[in-house]
């Protein structure tokens, strides 16, 4: 299940927008308060209805308050989340629901709800379809993966005691808190802890270190693709999550804040996406929608430039909406774009080589505007982005230059 587009009415600042996602990329930018992460956050909820319709699972829904649109102090009478997907297995079929808020239950209200309200029915008879009835029949299916990361994913709480650890990990705790952007290492933290010793148990069965377990391979993977300075991810006998980082092994907690966010961010996306489809040979192959907010968070410029690339390539299906304040990160993504157009060209640079190809018919980019709107920044002609933050980035250097020919005059 990948998202197709969304559909946005009263809901917070925005009055009313759509946006059509990449099927590997979208990415949002614009000033604080026009309205990216509120995008994030309707998608949340709007996927949160997917979670609800399964068994044992909470999905995320409204706040009590704050989601419809307020204007001159009075509410809008409802606020609207419309969602499409769409199913590489069924490639004809989109499917279409909505969820929508109503400010109050009075009559004056009701009068104004949507008359096409399309409502979750669809949604819960594909999932029943999907997912219900082949696991009541034992027969083998495959979970959609969604995920949201906020911007306190670097407020790490690994566990300081195996108080309270649980013993045993079924296959829908991929979904737990997963639409809530939040900080979530330490359920990460007990799944990689339980996940070892069940391949200790099996080395000592099969009297080989050899022996590894799939799900615990999934996640190392991840880790090695995002890192490759780092390796051996694993839980000493202090219980400190622990990886080598050169020739020193190293707790997580003395890693800097650019390391600790992206750590976590791949080690609770991969066992994610290893609990939800431990039937298939790849996990990380699996489709999965994640949401990361301000994906430049804590990175360094260098790193900035090479994220987007090392999602797209260490999670080859999976559809990134991601918000970004840096023009290192759009212009990162013009170079995977380019890399797209001369991909069978012969390239000796091994620093093009290295880049990973974004075919434009799979990427999105809009500059949100708050209460202006929203704007496409994709260049149908050029399947290039419209780079709108290197004006801010070059008037900086202009003022720099500005004052450099001032003091060059007066030694004149």
């Amino acid at each position: 299940m990948i998202l197709k587009s969304i559909r946005l009415e009263n809901f917070r600042i925005i009055e009313e927008a759509q946006l059509d996602f990449g099927r590997r990329l979208t990415l949002l930018t614009g000033a604080n308060g026009s309205g990216k992460t509120a995008v994030l956050d309707a998608m949340s909820i709007g996927l949160g209805a997917v979670l609800t319709s399964l068994p044992d699972v909470i999905g995320l829904t409204f706040r009590k308050s704050g989601d419809i649109r307020q204007v001159k102090n009075a509410l809008a009478p409802y606020c609207r989340i419309s969602l499409v997907t769409r199913d590489n297995h069924l490639p004809n079929f989109d499917l279409a629901w909505d969820r929508i808020k109503q400010r109050d239950k009075s009559k004056a209200t009701t009068r104004l709800f949507p008359k096409d309200s399309l409502g979750v029915g669809n949604l819960n008879n594909f999932i029943y379809m999907t997912v219900i009835d082949p696991m009541n029949e034992g027969e083998e299916f495959t979970l959609p993966v969604f995920a949201c990361y906020g911007v306190s994913r670097a407020l790490l709480e690994p566990p300081r005691t195996r108080k309270g650890f649980p013993k045993t990990h079924r296959r829908f705790e991929a979904f737990d808190n997963a639409l809530n952007a939040v900080s979530r290492f330490r359920s990460a933290f007990i799944w990689f802890y339980n996940k070892e010793n069940e391949e200790q148990r099996l080395q000592r069965s099969a009297k080989s270190f050899d022996v590894t377990l799939k799900e615990l391979d999934t996640a190392r993977r991840a880790v090695a693709g995002m890192f490759p300075d780092i390796s051996e991810p694993h839980i000493d006998v202090n219980l400190r999550f622990v990886v080598r980082h050169g020739t020193e092994l190293l707790d997580i907690m003395q890693l800097s804040d650019g390391y600790k966010t992206l750590l976590a961010l791949v080690i609770d996306l991969s066992r994610r996406m290893a609990m939800a489809n431990p039937h298939l040979d790849d996990p990380l192959s699996a489709e999965a929608v994640v949401m990361i907010d301000e994906l430049d968070l804590h990175l360094h410029p260098s790193w900035q430039q090479r994220v987007i690339g090392d999602l797209l390539k260490t999670f080859p299906n999976t559809q990134f909406i991601v918000t970004t304040h840096s023009p290192y990160i759009i212009e990162s993504a013009n170079n995977n774009l380019k890399r797209h157009q001369i991909r069978n060209r012969s390239i000796e640079s091994e620093d093009i080589r290295r880049l990973v190809p974004l075919d434009p018919a799979d990427t999105s980019a809009y500059f949100m505007r708050g209460k202006e709107g929203i704007e496409s920044l994709m260049d149908t002609e050029l399947g290039l982005l419209d780079d709108r933050l290197i004006e801010p980035f070059n008037q900086v250097t202009m003022l720099f230059d500005r004052m450099r020919d001032i003091e060059f005059g007066e030694r004149q």
